[in-house]
């Protein structure tokens, strides 16, 4: 049985990086603290795409055919 590969969407990792974006934003404005926004906005992206990715089962080592 074949297995289907299958890739997180780039609407969806586009739509997460956006949000991620919006959320540095705000903290920064918050906070009045630049560092704090791009901690919390690269934060969620990673965090988002890395959980988007392994769902989608994009993050399985596959063996190397040589």
């Amino acid at each position: 049985m074949a297995r289907i590969e299958q890739r997180p969407s780039t609407v969806v990792v586009t739509t997460l990086t956006a949000i991620g974006v919006v959320i540095g934003v705000v903290v920064a404005m918050l906070t009045s603290d630049v560092i704090l926004g791009v901690i919390a906005g690269a934060s969620f992206i990673a965090i988002a795409v890395g959980l988007v990715r392994l769902w989608a089962g994009d993050g399985t080592r596959r063996p190397r055919h040589t």
